[in-house]
């Protein structure tokens, strides 16, 4: 039973505007810190430290990129090499940046990168190309698609899609027995990722396995009704902060306003990147170092970035 909290937002009012949802959650955000960063983008730290989230310890970051953001727009990038989430957006020389959907790990480097030859090589991998295990087109371009297992059906982390469509950012339900309907999604950056967790201001089902009900550092982004989008971070796996399961997940984006919202890859992979900040512009504590710092992104496949139009 999830313990009811009373919202108290003073500085942070316009950075996380809660609408009117179904079951809302109640929040104490103690303490917070607000910025903008960009004109149209906010970025907020959350810690729920003595007024618990969940009743854990919780750290949060946010990312919301309103319609008032005419100079920048999200872009969808890949890494054949694998690298960490704040070096793609450096090269991309992005604004903000989160780790976007999931990939094999690192096996022999296709591009053969000899800068990232110090990367552990964490288990051997036959893709030629990117390391997406999901369906991904970048800029138009086909990078990888959704794998077919021997029935031929769609994979957990393959039911929904995120598409960058000149600019506007839809999340969809893809169909269940078509592994070439993405095929058809209009967008020049989409990628598969799983699961939707909110579509059309409605809680979508969700799956009823250890994936879903354990917490984990996790990884989002959402849409509100005004077309506000929500970058959205926990960290997890330490006693500074618990991370989610995909119902908390679920109802925290609703909380937040979102109408439409989807699960990325979580984990070890959890990182949001703002420029200009410390520890090479990584805000959240990424947990794949097992210490509660900045110094533990881990290598990722894909990004989500936010960049200049």
């Amino acid at each position: 039973m999830i313990k009811k909290h009373i919202l108290i937002i003073a500085l942070v009012v316009s950075a996380l505007s809660v609408e009117a949802q179904t079951d809302p959650i109640d929040w104490i955000l103690n303490p917070r810190q607000t910025k903008k960063i960009a004109r149209g983008v906010t970025w907020t730290q959350i810690a729920f430290t003595k007024r618990k989230l969940f009743d854990t310890s919780q750290y949060l970051n946010v990312i919301q990129v309103t319609k008032k953001a005419k100079r920048y727009r999200l872009h969808i990038v890949r890494s054949d090499s694998l690298e960490k989430t704040s070096q793609i957006a450096q090269t991309h020389h992005a604004l903000a940046a989160i780790n976007a959907s999931f990939f094999k790990m690192r096996g022999p480097d296709p591009a053969n990168r000899k800068d990232l030859n110090g990367v552990p090589k964490l288990e051997p991998s036959n893709i030629g190309r990117n390391r997406s295990v999901v369906y991904f087109r970048q800029s138009d371009s086909l990078i990888t698609e959704n794998p077919r297992d021997k029935d031929s059906i769609r994979k957990r982390n393959q039911a929904g899609s995120i598409v960058i469509n000149r600019g506007e950012v839809l999340i969809v339900k893809d169909d269940p027995a078509n592994l070439n309907a993405e095929h058809q999604l209009k967008g020049e950056d989409v990628i598969s990722t799983a699961p939707v967790m909110i579509l059309g201001g409605v809680d979508q089902p969700i799956p009823n396995d250890a994936f879903c009900n354990d917490r984990h550092p996790r990884t989002a982004i959402g849409k509100k009704a005004d077309g506000t989008v929500v970058l959205f971070v926990v960290d997890g796996r330490a006693k500074e902060s618990a991370g989610f399961s995909i119902p908390e997940l679920q109802q925290v984006m609703r909380s937040l306003g979102c109408v439409d919202a989807i699960n990325l890859d979580g984990g070890g992979s959890t990182t949001m990147y703002i420029k200009d900040q410390p520890f090479n512009g990584v805000v959240n504590f990424p947990s794949d170092n097992k210490k509660w710092d900045h110094e533990g992104e881990r290598e990722v496949a894909n990004a989500i970035l936010l960049i200049k139009k």
